[in-house]
C-alpha cells in the first residue's frame, strides 16, 4: 500500500491534532488511566499547539496519506539530545504514530524511510527518541530499525514522573532501511 509523505502546513492543525488524539488514545488505552490519557491528549493535542508545532522552524512534521486519509505522522525536531546519545548530530524522532487501521501494512518503514530522509536533509546523523517501555508494539517496531537503547530520560504524565528508555540509532541512507 503506497504512502504519499508530506510536510505539514498550518492549515493541517486541526485534522491532524484530531488524529493525534486519536492515535495516541488508541496506543495507550489498557496501559494508562484513560482520564490521565484524555488530560494528556487536552493539553499537547489542540489545534493550536499542533499548529504550533507545524509552524516551529526546529521541528518537521511529515504527514503520510493513504489516498485521501490520512494514515499516520512523524515529527523530528531539533532538541537538545540527553547526554546517553553519544552519535554524532542528533536529531529527535519526536512523534511516530499510525492510526490503528494501518498497522502492520508495511506503512510505518516507508514513515520511518521518510524520517531518515528528513533527517539527513537536516543534517542529523543519528536519531533518538523517547519511549514507554510499556508500548511493546513500538519498542519492537524502532528495534526492527537498527534503534539500541542508549539511557533513560524522565518524562512526566498524569502527576507521575516515569524513566522513559531512550534509544538511538545512525541516520541510514535510503537504500539501506529495511525492516
Amino acid at each position: 500500500m503506497p504512502l504519499t509523505i508530506r510536510q505539514a502546513t498550518p492549515e493541517d492543525a486541526a485534522l491532524l491534532a484530531s488524529f493525534a488524539t486519536r492515535a495516541f488514545t488508541d496506543t495507550y488505552r489498557g496501559l494508562d488511566d484513560p482520564q490521565e490519557i484524555a488530560d494528556y491528549v487536552a493539553e499537547h493535542f489542540t489545534p493550536e499547539v499542533v499548529a504550533g508545532v507545524i509552524e516551529d522552524p526546529a521541528c518537521a512534521t511529515l504527514l503520510a496519506w493513504v489516498g485521501e486519509q490520512l494514515a499516520g505522522y512523524a515529527i523530528v525536531r531539533a532538541e537538545p539530545a540527553p547526554g546517553c546519545v553519544a552519535g554524532p548530530a542528533p536529531l529527535q524522532l519526536w512523534r511516530l504514530y499510525l492510526g490503528e487501521g494501518f498497522i502492520g501494512l508495511g506503512l510505518g518503514s516507508q514513515l520511518m524511510a521518510a524520517v531518515h530522509a528528513e533527517a539527513r536533509k537536516r543534517g542529523a546523523q543519528t536519531l533518538w527518541l523517547g519511549v514507554y517501555d510499556r508500548n511493546l508494539r513500538a519498542v519492537a517496531f524502532y528495534k526492527r530499525f537498527g534503534f539500541v537503547q542508549v539511557g533513560g530520560k524522565e518524562f512526566l504524565f498524569g502527576g507521575r514522573t516515569y524513566l522513559d528508555p531512550i534509544y538511538a540509532a545512525p541516520v541510514t541512507a535510503a537504500q539501506s532501511l529495511e525492516a
